[in-house]
């Protein structure tokens, strides 16, 4: 008996430095819409109308582990993949930003990873190793600064220095007097640095390199919160078209053609603040952002972005009626190119519970661009949709 007891205590103790819980979560957002995109003279480009994924936050599922290591450590991992609730292709696509969702078309993305780290956290903070959101990201995104998600309102997003995600280490500090530091230090998607002659891994390049580091502070305290992140990203490509490599199985072959005519390091730094303020009766806030390009695959020109949002909202118990207006500019060498964009959008939302609410909202953008891809455009939509997150 006293031998089972003995056994039995000790299995306990191990259990209380194993303890391990593995949530899953979500967001489903659904909902009826028009949309149109048509020139500045009004000639019509694409118009859709229908069931469509929602524009309150993007659809995704995760899970969420963490496991008690004792002595106040404690480990933890996030899988999240955006999904898409209105197409057949669910877990394989995803519609674009404020893009038409149309089933086969090319403002669906199949890139639905959206975080997937390790982390360890203790009295020290918290270390996070993976693909992750950038500090720029998620200062306009998810800190409440801006409504990002909607048409009129996702200007701060042109203004990212190595994108919206990248593999990085991440440490995030406790909390101290209101103010909390996360500091990143990464590459983008693929590997900081990727030399080689070889066809099997070096992708066509003989370089591809991609070195990310970033600061992010943020203040909370009362009705004030501000963040401030600065982000900067080095790259550097180099093609080996036309050239004869030997792969990494000892195979001569030609490297793929890839369009690299700046193969000098380049560098991007951005710089983005968020504003928010309750007063009581509303909430407003503000994000502003600049990105400095150094130049890009074909130019040695510099690039400059600039891009202001501001948000309004009104709260009449479960009911928040919603105001942004934003803009962006970019302009390469000093003169304005693809990017001349302003817009506004007006939306109400009703909460119907802790984790589900309706929405309305209309939203209108225009680019005043002459040149480039996305030049001389309008673009409105009109939303009402339901969310529930879980």
């Amino acid at each position: 008996m006293k031998k089972t007891l003995i056994a039995l205590a000790a299995i306990a103790a191990t259990s209380a430095f194993a303890q391990s819980t593995v949530t899953m979560y979500g967001n489903v957002d659904v909902g009826y819409g028009t949309h149109k995109t048509e020139s500045r003279d009004g000639r019509v480009f694409t118009k859709t109308a229908g069931v469509m994924d929602g524009s309150w936050a993007g659809s995704r599922l995760g899970f969420r582990g963490t496991e008690d290591l004792g002595g106040g450590l404690r480990a933890s991992f996030t899988l999240e993949q955006g999904i898409n609730p209105t197409s057949p292709e669910a877990f394989n696509q995803r519609v674009a930003s404020g893009g038409h969702q149309i089933v086969g078309s090319s403002t669906m993305s199949t890139g639905n990873n959206r975080q997937s780290f390790l982390g360890l956290a203790g009295r020290f903070g918290e270390v996070r190793v993976g693909y992750q959101y950038t500090n720029s990201y998620d200062l306009v995104a998810f800190q409440g600064y801006s409504l990002s998600e909607f048409q009129g309102g996702n200007y701060q997003n042109q203004t990212h220095a190595n994108g919206t995600r990248a593999n990085a280490i991440t440490y995030i500090s406790p909390a101290m007097s209101g103010v909390t530091l996360k500091v990143q230090f990464g590459q983008g998607a693929g590997r900081g640095t990727v030399e080689s002659n070889a066809v099997a891994g070096g992708n066509g390049f003989t370089k591809n390199n991609n070195d990310y580091m970033s600061w992010m502070a943020a203040y909370a305290k009362g009705p004030l919160s501000v963040a401030y992140a600065y982000s900067r990203a080095d790259v550097e490509q180099a093609n080996a078209v036309g050239a004869t490599v030997i792969n990494a199985f000892g195979v001569v072959g030609t490297a793929a053609a890839t369009a690299i005519a700046n193969t000098a390091s380049r560098d991007q730094v951005s710089s983005n603040l968020g504003v928010r303020y309750n007063l009581g009766f509303a909430t407003v806030s503000a994000t502003f952002g600049r990105l400095d390009n150094g130049g890009s695959a074909t130019t040695t020109t510099a690039t400059k972005t600039s891009a202001q949002q501001f948000s309004v909202k009104v709260p009449f118990g479960a009911t928040d009626l919603l105001l942004s207006t934003g803009s962006a500019e970019a302009k390469l060498g000093g003169v304005v190119t693809g990017v001349d964009s302003s817009g506004t959008m007006l939306g109400v939302s009703h909460a119907l519970s802790k984790r589900t609410n309706v929405y309305a909202y209309t939203g209108r953008e225009k680019n005043d661009a002459v040149t480039g891809n996305a030049a001389g455009y309008k673009d409105t939509k009109t939303m009402v949709g339901v969310r529930h997150h879980f």
